[in-house]
């Protein structure tokens, strides 16, 4: 297959789950709140309404109302100027919510849009629907439910695919210009946000690409599994992590930290609050964390606080640089408003928002240089952790 012209990449798992709890980026929570009847005499009000009875009366086509609030909503967050901020309608909160929990619904396949063949089937979920029926890796979805992809705008694909657990869909797969109909049953689908392998001289491999809640079950899987298997020191891969919820970074870091506060949130009117604490458990072992400049947020949080209490060596280029934490709260017409309430900041570190935390051992990574599995060989930063561990 030749290499494709244009990609977009999606995940077509989903099936509209609403109400998790959810937390944004790094250190989100979700906010309770009583719905009140807000102020309505306030000038900007006004203005506001001035404005859409001009629209009303003298745009050419109809409009819809909905949209217009929608959009007037987004504006007002994106006039505060935070790329962290934002205004979620229904829909788009409820797929939030299914991305931090990390476990969906659908077929089990990531697709990748190409002008030249359509959409390329890139990723498999194991023991998904659609490894079930056979389908592989660069097969193209060429119908769904008999109705071609040729035209289809990625929006209409997922709504077509995504459905109830238990209910059926069909895809036609194209592979070396042969047809095949797969009828699949729509299952749960967890995400792999954990993946574990044992290298050379009893070293575990442990990469955790986000923090989610599904990640906590997978990492202390892992974790496990590699002391059963003799592990005598741990790399954590976070490159490319780009973070996730506070709370299942909690819960991964517990286990190697003493006793103790592990980051403090600093709010709006001067006080804080202790947002990430450990117990007495402790395990003492060897660890070196690969970072990069796509390692953010909650990631750094976990680099940081590991570097704290000295359980570990840096091994990479400097990290993104966001310390700052976000709360998502529900509104009453099934919304969300996600906005940046707090900076924080590990135990004995100062807040690395804005300037990132810089590795102790700075090793480049080779453009192209692929990172999907782990090879020391075609890998520097990682023949670097390893040596570091091994001296």
């Amino acid at each position: 297959m030749k290499k494709a012209k244009r990609k977009r990449t999606i995940k077509l798992l989903t099936a509209g789950a609403f109400g998790a709890v959810i937390g944004c980026l790094t250190a989100g929570t979700i906010l309770t709140i009583s719905f009140a009847k807000y102020r309505s005499n306030e000038k900007e009000i006004n203005d506001y309404f001035e404005t859409k009875d001009l629209v009303d009366k003298y745009y050419l086509w109809d409009t819809d109302s909905s949209e217009f609030m929608n959009y007037s909503l987004k504006g007002l967050i994106a006039g505060l100027g935070d790329p962290y901020a934002s205004y979620m309608t229904p829909d788009e909160f409820s797929k939030q919510t299914e991305k931090l929990n990390g476990s969906l619904t659908g077929i089990g396949v990531t697709v990748q849009y190409s002008e030249e063949y359509g959409y390329v089937i890139v990723e498999i979920a194991p023991d998904s629907p659609a490894e079930k029926a056979g389908i592989e890796k660069g097969d193209v979805i060429y119908k769904v439910n008999d109705i071609p992809t040729e035209n289809m705008e990625f929006e209409s694909l997922i709504g077509m695919v995504k459905g109830e657990e238990g209910t059926s869909v069909k895809i036609t797969i194209k592979r070396d210009n042969i047809e095949k109909e797969c009828e699949l049953i729509r299952e749960e689908i967890k995400s792999i946000t954990v993946k574990y392998e044992m290298l050379e001289n009893h070293t575990a491999y442990i990469k955790i690409s986000s923090f989610k809640e599904i990640t906590v079950e997978q990492y202390l899987y892992a974790l496990k599994d590699a002391l059963e298997n003799g592990a005598e020191s741990i790399i954590f891969d976070l490159r490319g992590n780009g973070g996730g919820l506070l709370k299942a970074c909690e819960q991964c870091l517990d286990p190697l930290l003493p006793e103790g506060d592990i980051a403090t949130a600093e709010y709006k009117d001067g006080t804080t609050q202790v947002i990430c604490h450990s117990d007495a458990a402790e395990m003492d072992i060897p660890i070196a964390v690969l970072i990069d400049n796509n390692t953010a947020s909650a990631s750094e949080l976990f680099c940081s606080a590991l570097r704290d209490y000295g359980k570990a060596k840096l091994v990479g280029t400097k990290t993104f640089g966001k310390g700052i934490m976000q709360n998502t709260i529900p509104l009453s017409n099934g919304g969300a408003l996600k906005i940046t309430v707090a900076k924080y900041k590990t135990a004995f570190s100062d807040c690395f928002h804005g300037i990132g935390l810089e590795p102790d051992y700075y090793t480049e990574l080779p453009e192209g240089t692929d990172i999907s599995s782990p090879d020391p060989e075609n890998d520097p930063q990682l023949k670097k952790a390893m040596l570091i561990l091994g001296g």
